[in-house]
């Protein structure tokens, strides 16, 4: 308790300043009003309702990526409301993420055989770090959704590969109609002839390293104190979307230092889940449970839902779509398409083609 609030001290933050960041980011940049906050299952949920809500309308589930929050999405949520088809938009952080509950985490150096379902570390099996994120959104999904009311699902990049874990897994709600992976991560499978790491590039054997050693990027920013670490998340947000007005930069970046810097979980599950890799033809971040072979294993078992993997025309995860392309032709209807003017974050470089590919 002492060193969280020491570490509160230095980075002049709290649980309040993070919620309040969240709820300024939202109301000064969506117009519809916030229907409802929530901690439920340990997760932060904000909800919108479209002002004819009627049950038979569906509703819209956005789960962000690794480093990232709910409030990612705020040019998203007026236009799916707006559309006439959407009944509802939830906003969710992922347990150990954003405003979510953080549960406590060490640090071990991954290759310890022990394992533990009490803490969210390096320590888990790569199922076992599934379970820590899915699990909370299956019982939210359960109590959230009503009878005959349909469900469509949103996640991007780490949040799609766990939505796909999640839809493909036999407690997925009976509701669920459609599924989106926004350039997902953890579609192929790695390849067999990968460097060992004495012959990695030195850059790249020290990334190897950092992440052998559960050495978080969040991590950093909580060295670097309040001013400096608020000044390197804008100079990171400014680099990785560089199109956002300076309004919107300053309210998005607010609230990332304030997540960024809170009390470190999730993120400890993370190399649990992937592992970085370099072969002579490609370098890349890859799933210790890959999907394709999970959608082949799947096939056709939920012929209903439709499935739908998005791409950013210039997204550094472009790798992985002939992976994804394979896969979705195990699906009943799965298909793959490309979202032009837009890199990873999709979602803010091209919402309106985006919030289209949502709504077809």
């Amino acid at each position: 308790m002492l060193f969280r609030a020491l570490r509160q001290w230095w980075s002049s933050t709290n649980d309040q300043q993070m919620l309040a960041a969240q709820r300024i980011l939202l109301t000064s940049l969506v117009q519809a009003p916030v229907k409802n906050v929530q901690r439920k299952h340990g997760l932060n949920v904000v909800e919108y309702a479209s002002e004819t809500r009627r049950k038979s309308l569906p509703t819209v589930v956005l789960l962000h990526g690794f480093g990232s929050g709910l409030g990612f999405f705020f040019r998203n949520i007026d236009p799916l409301l707006q559309s006439g088809t959407v009944g509802r938009v939830l906003l969710v952080d992922w347990l150990g993420m954003g405003g979510s509950d953080r549960p406590p985490c060490r640090r071990p150096i991954r290759g310890l055989t022990t394992c533990t379902t009490d803490w969210c570390t390096s320590r888990f099996g790569p199922s076992q770090a599934v379970d820590f994120f899915v699990q909370p959104l299956q019982n939210l999904l359960q109590d959230e959704i009503h009878v005959d009311e349909p469900l469509w699902t949103v996640g991007h990049s780490l949040g799609g590969y766990l939505l796909a874990r999640y839809a493909l897994s036999t407690n997925a709600s009976p509701n669920l109609e459609k599924v989106v992976l926004a350039s997902p991560v953890g579609f192929p499978v790695k390849p067999s002839n990968l460097l060992s790491s004495a012959q990695l590039p030195t850059a790249i054997r020290l990334v190897d390293a950092l992440w052998s050693a559960n050495v978080t990027p969040q991590q950093l920013v909580r060295m670097m104190g309040a001013t400096r670490g608020r000044n390197a998340v804008l100079r990171a947000l400014s680099g990785r979307i560089p199109h956002l007005a300076d309004k919107d930069k300053e309210l998005l970046a607010e609230y990332l230092f304030h997540i960024t810097v809170a009390h470190p979980s999730g993120e400890f599950a993370m190399n649990s889940l992937l592992e970085p890799g370099m072969s002579p033809e490609m370098a890349g971040v890859f799933a210790r449970e890959p999907l394709e072979p999970l959608f082949q294993e799947y096939e056709n078992a939920r012929a209903g839902t439709k499935w739908r993997v998005l791409y950013g025309d210039h997204d550094w995860m472009r790798p992985n779509e002939p992976s994804a392309r394979q896969a979705m032709k195990y699906l009943s209807d799965g298909n793959v398409s490309i979202i032009p003017d837009a890199g990873h974050h999709l979602y803010l470089d091209n919402s309106p083609s985006f919030v289209k590919q949502i709504l077809q």
